[in-house]
């Protein structure tokens, strides 16, 4: 459930989405990357990669949960097969990137999120930790 004014201030866009605020230029350049990556794939399958893995940016997680959304959504309003993808866990995986309640003041992403698998990269860690009022 979301509370009122949850969602995380935004610091500008890019191609139309919302680019989250506590970054330096650096990061935003790395978000900016993702966010060309997600938006230029349509393989439904990669797609979902993305959005299960905590090293890429919230950003481009939430962006490629939206674009998996809207294949479900097409697929049923055409009345075609639906892409072989499980919203709940996409829902699951993007739940809290976009909330400064369940911002993680550590890593760019959600405290939600799952922790890191042996031998895989975990979330990227901010240069400097928020304090309790950003996050």
């Amino acid at each position: 459930m979301r509370r009122d004014g949850d969602r995380i201030p935004v610091i500008g866009e890019h191609r139309g989405v919302a680019l989250h605020d506590y970054q330096d230029e650096a990061r935003l350049a790395v978000v900016r990357c993702e966010l060309d990556s997600v938006l230029d794939l349509a393989d439904a399958t990669l797609l979902v990669e993305i959005v299960a893995d905590v090293s890429w940016s919230p950003e481009a997680r939430l962006t490629a949960a939206a674009k998996l959304k809207a294949m479900h959504q097409l697929a049923a309003e055409d009345r075609k097969t639906r892409p072989n993808f499980d919203l709940a866990y996409i829902e699951a995986c993007t739940a809290g990137l976009d909330s400064v309640y369940w911002r993680s003041p550590w890593h760019y992403g959600s405290l939600l999120d799952p922790g890191r698998a042996p031998h895989e990269p975990g979330p990227v860690p901010r240069a400097m930790p928020l304090d309790e009022e950003a996050a």
